[in-house]
């Protein structure tokens, strides 16, 4: 029969042949079976490990009972075998030759599913190998809907997961094992990208899975039901559901063991035989990988060991009451103990990270390895239960001692709410001090304290902060009574200024009424007059007579600073310039031509006025000058003065010169000079005897 049926010449009758397929990355195992009559049993794929089967039938005929939907059975078209002396050699052999792959085509690939197939399209393949992957991918692609890896970019072979085991456990000094783990380890969800070699599992979901299915069922599960369970629902191989089981005993969350089948045949690299017929997470790394290693397996269980008794070293150190026990009726108050401290560490540490972030707003970030602590503490305190305790735990820690460290710096920070109002009290309070050069030594502890006031330093000693404290309140001691002190003589100054600057107010107003007569000319010292308000504000004395610094560095009414110096060089340099500027006005007052116009009006008054001007005190004038002379004396001079428009003389240079060029600039000059003169002559004869000024208003 082998000769006839040349187009599956490497199969023979009723022999299943070993087959692989390749889907979503992954290499399936299956097989495929020549045959001249369906029988019931092709319905169903019962061996360990095959993921599809494909049946060819050597005739055509009716086919039931297609029971998995892994399975698929090729049907010709019509009977190839009509006589042996058909395929003989000679004659038309070559044409009868390729007479089976038409025959197929015109005939059926059948499914359990009705899968579409289409056999004219799988019979147009130009060998076996295309042939049965097109039939094999359908038949995985419906069969496989739940994946619990994503497909992968290169083929993983069952040698490949092999060597992600060696690459994990092995001694290292594997290239191929290595590469395999650079290839597929991330995919797996058994590293993380950034080290594929190391094996830290990134939320794998099959280790979800498996911790639900092992709670489900009480603690113990059947291997000999999860292999074909993870097979058909999650498209997984054997041995990769082999190599997930060693890689969740190894990660221990939760703490689970193999139990080993009474008649395994599995060694550990020494030799030996795994104690108690049983591999823990402790023995993984020292078996060796090998082709059905799962036949060891029996079930996959919690550990031996009692749950409580596995959690207590670390619950003991959230609740040291905790002891151990040899039965579950002693755990249950023990449970209801460490859960309601788990109530209350929740809220411990909900305060402690609300102070840390209140402080950090004045005090700098906080240590790293603080902020990583409560975080995995904030984790750990969410446990609903022992075994969710253990597994969180299990997360975040290494081991015993690094939870113990946490705990420990956790427990340092439990005072941290009673003085955190007082830290940010005490470092707004020396950010507001203002030291002088001469205060050396209170400037020295002001930096020192300044210093050991960040989350660094802080949070790592809270144990020092009593003596830190006491430093402040030295510092703070010194620092009132230097402050008083100069406080008062500050403010003595002040008032000392203030009396100074009352007396100079007769001059002061003695400008302003000058000022206002605009017939002397542009007003000197204008800004004098204001100037002299803003220094009666300055050297006005604080109203407090018992100041008091102890909640803030400052007065709490003139927030007067230690480097604040009394104004005494502005209010001396004022009083020169307000007595500049009447000496100015008082020169311009006996100029002859001044006194001339002054001298018409005859008023004995006015006459005394003259004299003062002519002498050279300031004070006579000053007392002299009241609001009432000085506007008699503006009208004088508003009548003795003709103030002309310069309107068509501006104009007439305007028109003379309507646009100019940098060469023109002299002959425009003596053009003004001369319009100038000319306009003051006309004025002049105008207006006899008096004096004139020229507007140059349009």
């Amino acid at each position: 029969m082998g000769d006839m049926t040349s187009l599956f010449s490497d199969l023979k009758i009723d022999q299943p042949r070993r087959w692989k397929a390749v889907y979503r990355g992954i290499e399936y195992p299956g097989e495929v079976l020549l045959t001249d009559t369906w029988r019931p049993d092709l319905g169903q794929i019962d061996e360990d490990d095959v993921h599809f089967r494909i049946v060819v039938l050597t005739k055509s005929q009716r086919v039931a009972d297609i029971a998995d939907r892994r399975i698929a059975c090729c049907i010709p078209g019509k009977a190839i075998r009509e006589g042996k002396g058909l395929y003989r050699a000679g004659g038309k052999a070559e044409e009868l030759l390729r007479e089976p792959a038409a025959l197929y085509a015109s005939g059926r690939v059948l499914t359990r599913a009705n899968l579409t197939i289409d056999a004219q399209e799988v019979f147009s393949a130009p060998n076996n190998e295309k042939l049965f992957h097109v039939i094999a991918t359908a038949l995985l692609s419906n069969a496989f809907t739940s994946f619990s890896i994503p497909p992968l970019e290169k083929t993983m072979s069952t040698s490949d997961i092999g060597r992600v085991f060696d690459g994990f456990f092995g001694k290292g000094d594997n290239p191929e094992a290595r590469s395999s783990l650079e290839s597929f380890s991330v995919a797996l969800g058994l590293a993380k990208p950034e080290n594929p070699c190391q094996f830290v599992p990134a939320d794998c979901p099959l280790f979800a899975v498996l911790a639900k299915r092992l709670e489900d069922v009480g603690g113990s599960l059947s291997l000999q039901e999860l292999y074909p369970e993870f097979a058909s629902g999650y498209g997984l191989t054997w041995p990769l559901i082999t190599l997930y089981l060693l890689c969740f005993v190894y990660h221990r969350k939760p703490d689970v063991e193999l139990t080993l089948k009474p008649s395994h045949s599995l060694f550990l690299r020494s030799g030996e035989r795994p104690p108690r017929a049983r591999l823990t997470a402790d023995l993984i790394p020292q078996i060796w990988w090998s082709s059905g290693i799962e036949d060891a397996f029996d079930c996959l269980c919690y550990s031996g060991e009692p749950p409580w008794n596995t959690i207590l070293p670390y619950a003991r150190l959230l609740c040291p009451e905790l002891r151990p026990v040899t039965n579950k009726e002693e755990v249950a108050w023990q449970e209801l103990a460490l859960l309601k401290r788990l109530d209350e560490l929740k809220k411990a540490l909900v305060q402690i990270e609300t102070d840390i972030k209140l402080l950090s707003t004045k005090l700098g970030k906080p240590p790293e390895t603080t902020l990583r602590a409560l975080r995995c503490l904030s984790n750990v305190v969410q446990s609903k239960d022992l075994l969710d305790l253990y597994a969180l735990v299990q997360d975040h820690y290494t081991s015993v001692d690094a939870f113990a460290e946490d705990i420990l710096q956790f427990e340092r920070l439990s005072p941290l709410g009673d003085i955190t109002s007082e830290v940010i009290a005490i470092k707004s309070y020396l950010n507001g001090v203002v030291l002088r050069n001469s205060d050396a030594e209170l400037t020295m502890d002001r930096v020192t304290i300044l210093e050991q006031l960040t989350l660094d330093n802080l949070l790592p000693n809270l144990h020092l902060w009593p003596s830190l404290k006491a430093l402040y309140e030295w510092f703070q001691s010194h620092y009132r009574v230097i402050y008083l002190a100069y406080h008062h003589d500050y403010h003595k100054e002040l008032t000392s200024l203030r009396l100074v600057l009352d007396d100079s107010k007769p001059e002061v107003d003695a400008l302003r009424r000058l000022n206002s007569i605009i017939e002397l000319g542009e007003p000197v010292g204008e800004e004098l007059i204001a100037e002299y308000n803003q220094l009666l504000d300055r050297v006005s004395s604080c109203p407090i007579t018992e100041v008091s610094v102890d909640l803030e560095p400052t007065c709490s009414q003139c927030r007067l600073v230690l480097t604040d110096d009394p104004p005494q060089e502005e209010v001396k340099r004022f009083l020169q310039r307000l007595s500049q500027a009447l000496k100015e006005q008082q020169r311009r007052l006996s100029s002859e031509a001044m006194r001339q116009i002054l001298a018409q009006s005859g008023q004995r008054r006015i006459d005394r006025f003259i004299k003062v001007v002519q002498a050279s005190e300031l004070s006579p004038l000053v007392n002299l000058l009241d609001d009432e002379l000085a506007d008699f004396l503006r009208q004088l001079l508003q009548e003795a003065h003709v103030e002309l428009e310069w309107g068509p003389t501006i104009a007439e240079l305007t028109e003379k010169f309507p646009s100019l060029g940098e060469g023109d600039i002299d002959a425009v000059a003596d053009e003004f000079a001369k319009l100038l003169k000319k306009a003051f002559a006309n004025a002049k004869r105008d207006h006899s005897g008096k004096r004139v000024r020229l507007s140059f208003k349009e």
